[in-house]
């Protein structure tokens, strides 16, 4: 009997704590939680091809501003991605402690020199950004960038090859050493198939590297490195700038030259929060930056798939944003005229007014444009459950 009174009272435990958890999450609208306007097909073929031969890589490119520099909402992406069609490698990223930036959770950067940087979203700055959206510079001999990829969930990341994005010019003497080896690499730059980067292949796995200027007779510049495994599977490439618009990625030229060395199969944008800064909403305007980066995109990658993604609400000017509610439902129509994939997040979680019941619940930042780590893991956690369900059915009908 006493038994029975405690399963009774254990169940009622794990009833009530469910449904206190349920009532602690913020509000999300899960009919709506899909892909509509188009379709990615071709992305999804790639990854059932991954899966069946076990071979070959498939690469996500998401592209986007603060809301995805940090990579907690993109970082849960990668992880369920990769969990279930293999990991071949963390991809792109690049030193931002360096740049004075926020970094992702598993990327730590230092150096023993102070860097020259620049981000696209600066207008004020002379120096080109390239495929991150960051540049770092400097004429210093001996100026090292040491990059150390962390654990995630305690779980060792690793990588055997690297993909240097750096400055064309070929008396630069760039060298190289992975973890505690003493074998350093020449990374002098070549044009691999027209684009700028130098690889590097290790003979085993590697964590962390250290690269350094050895000689330089002017200055230098280093765009990012994306750090890939020999293994089948996904390899996520997020590329987030704070502050970063339409715009400014179409007006940053070595950005779309590097790009396509990406070799992209599906590109995920997730831009709008800050053109929604403006005072009001100029249709025309963001309508011509929207078709003009798009073409820039199929230029790069003629055979990618494409989606498009709307920002959640949030506060300006002490209520709910009405350009970033106007911007999102031209960015319903446009890609519902042309058939371009379409994730509306903002709807997912409710709309304009819902910043008010994520900031409440602590899921958004005191900013109220911003959201905490716990909200932008919700938020990919959303965007991964799409993917996943879209593959799925997929499958099931091809």
């Amino acid at each position: 009997m006493i038994v029975k009174k405690i399963s009774l009272l254990f169940l009622f435990y794990i009833f009530y704590s469910s449904i206190h958890a349920q009532n602690n999450l913020p509000q999300i609208n899960r009919v709506l939680n899909r892909i509509t306007c188009g379709e990615i097909n071709s992305f999804y073929r790639k990854l059932f091809s991954l899966k069946v031969i076990d071979s070959g890589t498939v690469n996500i490119v998401h592209i986007g501003d603060s809301h995805i520099q940090a990579d907690h909402l993109s970082g849960v992406i990668r992880t369920g991605l990769q969990e279930q069609f293999g990991n071949a490698g963390r991809g792109l990223v690049f030193p931002y402690q360096l740049a004075k930036s926020n970094a992702p959770d598993d990327i730590n950067s230092n150096s023993n020199t102070s860097w020259q940087f620049s981000r696209l979203a600066r207008a004020d700055q002379a120096i080109p950004e390239g495929i991150s959206g960051f540049c770092i510079q400097t004429d210093r001999p001996g100026a090292t960038i040491n990059l150390n990829l962390k654990s995630i969930d305690n779980i060792p990341q690793s990588f055997k090859k690297l993909k240097f994005f750096i400055d064309d010019n070929p008396s630069t003497s760039w060298i190289v050493k992975a973890d505690d080896s003493e074998t350093f690499y020449s990374v002098s730059n070549n044009n691999y198939d027209g684009f700028l980067y130098k690889e590097i292949k290790l003979p085993s796995a590697a964590n962390n590297f250290t690269l350094t200027l050895s000689s330089v007779d002017t200055m230098r510049s280093f765009y990012g490195v994306s750090l890939e495994k020999d293994e089948p599977g996904v390899i996520y490439h997020s590329i987030g700038v704070n502050g970063a618009r339409y715009a400014q990625n179409n007006a940053t030229p070595l950005f779309w030259q590097q790009l396509p060395a990406l070799k992209a199969d599906i590109y995920i944008v997730s831009l709008g929060t800050n053109e929604a800064q403006a005072a009001s909403f100029d249709e025309a305007a963001f309508a011509e930056q929207l078709t003009i980066f798009l073409q820039k995109l199929k230029a790069a990658s003629p055979n990618a798939a494409i989606l498009l993604t709307t920002a959640p609400d949030s506060y300006k000017g002490g209520r709910s944003n009405m350009v970033l509610k106007q911007l999102n439902t031209f960015l319903f129509s446009y890609c519902s005229n042309k058939h371009i994939a379409f994730w509306d997040l903002y709807r997912v979680t409710n709309g304009y007014g819902s910043a008010r019941n994520w900031f409440k619940k602590g899921f958004m930042s005191r900013d109220r444009v911003h959201f905490t780590t716990a909200g932008y893991q919700i938020q990919g956690q959303l965007l991964l459950q799409v993917l996943k369900d879209g593959y799925k059915n997929f499958t099931t009908n091809y």
